[in-house]
This record gives structure tokens, sequence and C-alpha cells, in this order.
């Protein structure tokens, strides 16, 4: 990254203005980051920002890098119950990704009864899919209700009104989505149901409440900072949630693979582009739900204060 040299005499307004428009992003991109890592080095590394003159390259750098911190959480910033709850975030944003991609896939493949003929892989990529999204499901609501309720009680009681509200994100952006989905659906003129266009809105609208749903519960455990068994049993079970909806992602992958191979005239299996684009997506939810998980699980294992 290339910064400007002290001194170097570009202090007009437009200068300024621009140094400022940064700050303002600079601070918006400390806000991606894990409470506690923004507790030891966010006044530092603003600081250094301003006195380098660092402009959007290098808050574009630092919002990117949030995402490792979340992942790989640094051990000396958190105590056992911190990384348990860091690795809670990192899972329930993967798993709720991968969740949503594999019932894309099965509404594009299985719900339409595609099955090429002679390659029963699909099949059983189909049946692997439906059994790992239900253990998945099962595991997540088994670890992550009693946690939820736990905190829900707490800002009940509390008289927290904003984490409350974060708290029932969950529930109020599903069921918006699905009441602007039906209210949707009624105003379709296509006679098969949606376009193309108008699916892939109602997909990309589809991940943004389960972005909101998962943001609020996030929030909670942040500002919380629930402690205890609900937590060490939650992260198990993310555990569990995690390698099964891996399993059911890796499995829509392979079937994508074979779509592209022994379906070439099924919809857009053809197109290499599009499948390698699926492939990565779904790889990249993989890890990201991996990684956090295992340290999830690492952090359950590890002694009390440490």
């Amino acid at each position: 990254m290339s910064v400007p040299p002290p001194g170097s005499g570009e202090t007009g307004p437009d200068h300024i203005e621009h140094q400022e428009s940064a700050g303002r992003l600079a601070r918006a991109a400390l806000l991606l980051y894990p409470r506690a890592w923004r507790a030891r080095y966010g006044e530092e590394i603003f600081t250094l920002l301003e006195d380098t003159g660092g402009g959007m390259r290098a808050v574009f750098s630092l919002a990117w890098h949030a995402v490792p911190a979340w992942i790989w959480p640094p051990r000396h910033l958190h105590d056992r119950d911190d990384r348990m709850r860091a690795s809670l975030g990192t899972v329930l944003l993967a798993w709720s990704a991968l969740v949503g991609i594999s019932l894309v896939f099965v509404q594009l493949t299985q719900f339409q009864g595609y099955r090429p003929a002679g390659h029963p892989i699909i099949g059983w990529c189909y049946a692997v899919i439906d059994a790992a999204v239900a253990v998945s499901a099962l595991s997540a609501a088994a670890g992550g209700l009693p946690l939820w309720l736990l905190m829900l009680r707490r800002a009940r009681r509390e008289h927290r009104l904003r984490d409350t509200f974060y708290l029932l994100l969950p529930v109020l952006a599903p069921a918006s989505y699905l009441a602007a989905l039906a209210a949707t659906s009624r105003l379709v003129s296509h006679p098969n149901g949606f376009s193309g266009l108008q699916f892939l809105g109602v997909t990309i609208a589809g991940f943004v409440a389960a972005a909101v749903a998962c943001a609020g519960p996030i929030l909670a455990l942040s500002r919380l900072r629930p402690r205890g068994p609900a937590v060490h049993v939650a992260a198990r079970c993310a555990g569990v949630a995690a390698g099964s909806i891996a399993i059911a992602a890796a499995a829509s992958a392979i079937a994508a693979v074979g779509l592209s191979l022994w379906a070439r005239e099924f919809a857009g299996y053809h197109q290499v582009a599009q499948v390698g684009g699926y492939l990565a997506v779904v790889a990249i939810g993989i890890v990201a739900a991996t990684v956090g998980a295992t340290r999830g699980l690492r952090s359950t294992l590890a002694r009390p204060g440490r």
C-alpha cells in the first residue's frame, strides 16, 4: 500500500474531504472486527491510518482482514468462552450460507425430478443432501435454541430492548421475507412461476434475509456475552451442524459436476464458468464452517481459564 509522505502539501479542500471520508469508512471497517480485537487494536490501527494518510485501498484491506479475525480469533484476546462465542458467530454465518446454497441447488435440480439416466451418482448425491441437511438443522436447533432462549430471557429480564430486537431477528427476518414472497408470487404473470431473473431476485432477497437473521444473534452474543453450559453445548452442536452441512454442500458440488458432464442440456450446467463459480462459493463456505467449528470444539476441550 503506497501512502503520501508527510508534508507532501496535499492540504486542499478536496484532500481534506477525502481524508474525512476515508476516516469514516475506516471506523465502519473496524466495526466488522470482533469486540475484543477492536478493544485491543482498534484505536491503534485507526491512528496509524490517519498518520500515514491511508486511503480507500487501506480501508478496503482493513475490512477484508476482518474475515480471518473472526475465523481465526487471536487466542491471547479471548478466554475460553470468548473463543466459543466467536466460533459460533462464524459457524452461524457459514452454516446459513451453505444451507441456502444447498436449498437453491435442490430447488433447481431434485425438486424438478431431474435424474440423468444411467448415472446413479446424481441420485445418491440427492439422498446425501437430504439426510445431511436434516441432521444439520436438528443439530443447530438442539444447540442454538437453548442458548437463544437463555439470552432472550436475560434481555427481557434486564429490559434490554435492543438485544431483544436482535434476538427476534431470526424470527422477524424470515417471516418478513416469506410474507413478501407470498405477496410477490400473486403478481407473477409467468405461466410456470418465477422467470429466471425473478427467481434470481427472490434468491438474493432470501440470502439477504438470512444474513439479517444471523446478524441478530451474533450481535446479541457480542453484547450479552453468555457463559456456561449453554455456550458449550451450542459449540458442540455447531460442530455437528457444520460438519453435516459441509457434507451436504460437498454432495451438491459433486452433483453439479456430474450434471455438467452427463446432462449438458439441463439448465446452465453446460456452462463451465457457472459451475466453477458455484464450486468456489461452496468451497469457501465449507472452509469457513469447518474452521470455525473446529476452533469452537477445541475451546470446549480446553481447560477453564485458558
